[in-house]
């Protein structure tokens, strides 16, 4: 059984087919690759998926289940965890707190317990934190927990965005563009950390990703959109060689 299906997704804006007719399937421990050129509709895709945007037609499923109309909250609480091609880290916090927020998605006591500092609320909070510290062990950023996250090296930034998407416990974890930005040698240790989620934590990932190093080192499935439509499917060797797929990055056919 797949853990998200995509069934004749489409999203129009006016007049624009965002995306269009798509549909795939990402099973448990999937490390499964979204890719094309810019303003292909990958974006839009997860942004469908996480209830920022309704689709006009078709249907998301995960675990079994719509999620089509549900807002963010929601989504995120059923277990889909997501970055964002532009850092949205909470600068002036230090990098412990803003994976503890994450952590917080699954609280369980109230305002009011929380306030008054009763057990039930001081018990779950130090869960939280002792989760978090655990999760910044696992991506090599304990030695920097208290440090401001603005303060942080870019890559390490990047990495703090994963850190807080996995503190809210995803059994999907959605990556867009991670390695954006980034030199080659941050570039290498964010595939190996990528790998060890899904190899180590049996994490399934659903990347978009634009440095094809990336992409075809690390997925072993991949669907290319083109113009908000998909043009290919399947292992990396096969999209490497794709006719359609050379043809929508180099503008030209093999």
């Amino acid at each position: 059984m797949s853990l998200l299906t995509l069934d004749r997704l489409t999203i129009r804006f006016g007049g624009l087919i965002a995306v269009n007719d798509v549909s795939f399937e990402v099973h448990p421990s999937d490390l499964f690759g979204l890719i094309g050129p810019n303003g292909a509709g990958k974006t839009t895709i997860f942004n469908m998926i996480t209830g920022v945007y309704r689709p006009t037609s078709g249907d998301i499923r995960f675990d079994g289940r719509s999620i089509v109309g549900l807002r963010t909250h929601r989504v995120t609480a059923l277990g889909i965890g997501r970055t964002f091609q532009n850092i949205r880290l909470f600068s002036a916090l230090s990098v412990l707190d803003n994976v503890v927020i994450g952590a917080f998605l699954r609280h369980r006591s109230t305002l009011v317990e929380a306030i008054s500092l009763l057990p039930r609320a001081v018990k779950e909070t130090d869960l939280f934190v002792a989760r978090a510290m655990s999760l910044l062990q696992t991506l090599d950023l304990a030695d920097v927990a208290n440090v401001r996250s603005g303060d942080l090296a870019y890559g390490l930034q990047r990495r703090l965005e994963i850190a807080r998407a996995m503190a809210t416990q995803p059994s999907l974890l959605l990556l867009d563009e991670p390695a954006a930005g980034m030199n080659p040698l941050e570039t290498e240790d964010l595939m190996q950390l990528i790998r060890r989620l899904r190899d180590e934590f049996k994490q399934t990932i659903l990347l978009i990703e634009h440095d094809m190093r990336v992409v075809m080192g690390i997925c072993e499935k991949i669907v290319v959109l083109d113009h908000g439509a998909e043009i290919a499917f399947g292992p990396p060797d096969k999209i490497q060689k794709d006719p359609k797929v050379i043809e929508a990055y180099l503008g030209e056919p093999l």
